[in-house]
């Protein structure tokens, strides 16, 4: 079996006044999918991850410089990010098509994990 990263990503603003029964609902199918993936010994971890923006490390005429990020001027932020198990890229996108984030928002980023 080889690992993926399921990159999570949405708009800056998609989960912004949103009813507190609403945003239950969107958790409880997230939820409900991670304990199917577990079962089928699909899901292996994951992380929501902070709303706020992070830092972006960059090298600059060999200095090391540190700025903010996201830049307000993205379309997307990266919400979070799971870790599956499939057997190729071809299973990982059938996985991925059944996740809830894709009920709930437009896009994510598959990654094949390498393997050292």
């Amino acid at each position: 079996m080889k690992s993926f990263a399921l990159l999570l990503n949405h708009a800056p603003d998609r989960y912004q006044g949103l009813s507190e029964a609403d945003y239950m609902d969107i958790i409880k199918d997230y939820v409900g999918w991670v304990e199917e993936m577990t079962e089928r010994g699909i899901y292996k971890g994951g992380h929501k991850l902070m709303d706020e923006a992070g830092k972006t490390v960059t090298r600059v005429n060999g200095n090391t410089e540190v700025h903010d990020s996201p830049f307000a001027e993205l379309a997307e932020v990266l919400g979070g990010l799971m870790i599956i198990e499939a057997e190729n890229y071809d299973a990982a996108l059938e996985i991925a098509k059944s996740h809830p984030h894709m009920k709930h928002n437009i896009s994510m980023d598959i990654r094949e994990i390498h393997d050292v």
